[in-house]
């Protein structure tokens, strides 16, 4: 078995210290073989946010892989946005924005959605796709593709705040195209009902979003929540982990199982 955990959406800035410390107790206790976390590492990309967040990655003892958000670009800085906005992301989180990474069987792909053109929604350049549908189609010996982003490029199934980043129909057509399995977002600080799947030309991939893993920037009445990700062989199990504020610490939300088949992948057990 392989275990991934999924975060997003951390918030230096606007944190709650304590869902902080129970956030990197649980990831230490669950050992996992690699760490997503796909973006918002700060609330308004200012030197103090980034070494709180990057503080937070330096106690993970597992690989990290990262991709940045929209509120990692400065908003108000508008001449470092225009100039260098993802300098900061890369002097204190990765140099890469688009890194790939392959750790006991899952091999993980990141796919820059964040533009500085734009202030939230999301946008998939040109180059990215082609630096995307090159690294999809090596497979190599990996035994599950993972493709991380910060917006999502599949909708989820309820409605939610937010769209899919632009050129999303482009990017599901290259997942499905290299047999990717699971697509994993953040932005939108919901899970609503939990993953599912998205059949894309035939091919059936499971979309996986998570919530804020431990800012206050709340949405609704949902919870601050991440996910673990366990693969084994044609089996993908993920467990939703959730803030209960009763108890202050995370507890399992809901549990989804995914079967491969000959079309992708099917959703046989999905509930709390």
């Amino acid at each position: 078995m392989a275990r991934a955990i999924h975060i997003s959406d951390v918030h230096a800035g606007r944190q709650d210290e304590r869902i902080v410390e129970e956030l990197l107790l649980d990831i230490a206790q669950l050992e996992p073989d690699v760490v997503l976390a796909g973006g918002d590492f700060t609330q308004r990309s200012r030197t103090s946010q980034w070494k709180t967040a990057a503080a937070w990655l330096s106690r993970i003892g597992a690989p990290v892989l990262a991709v940045p958000g929209n509120h990692d670009i400065p908003l108000f800085d508008i001449g470092r946005r225009a100039i260098d906005p993802f300098g900061r992301y890369r002097e204190h989180i990765a140099a890469d924005l688009e890194p790939e990474i392959e750790v006991a069987g899952i091999r993980s792909i990141g796919l820059r959605t964040a533009d500085p053109k734009r202030r939230a929604e999301g946008r998939i350049s040109e180059d990215s796709l082609e630096r995307f549908a090159a690294r999809a189609q090596d497979v190599g010996g990996a035994q599950w593709t993972v493709l991380l982003s910060h917006h999502p490029v599949a909708a989820h199934r309820d409605v939610l705040p937010g769209k899919p980043a632009e050129g999303w129909q482009d990017a599901l057509s290259i997942a499905a195209s290299a047999r990717a399995d699971i697509l994993l977002s953040g932005h939108t600080h919901r899970r609503r009902s939990g993953p599912f799947t998205k059949s894309v030309d035939g091919r059936s991939m499971v979309v996986a979003h998570s919530g804020t893993a431990c800012s206050t920037r709340q949405r609704g009445d949902e919870p601050q929540s991440w996910q673990v990700i366990d693969f084994e062989g044609d089996q993908i199990d993920i467990v939703g982990r959730a803030w209960d504020s009763t108890q202050s610490c995370f507890i399992d939300q809901d549990q989804s199982r995914f079967n491969r088949s000959s079309s992708g992948w099917q959703q046989v057990s999905a509930g709390a």
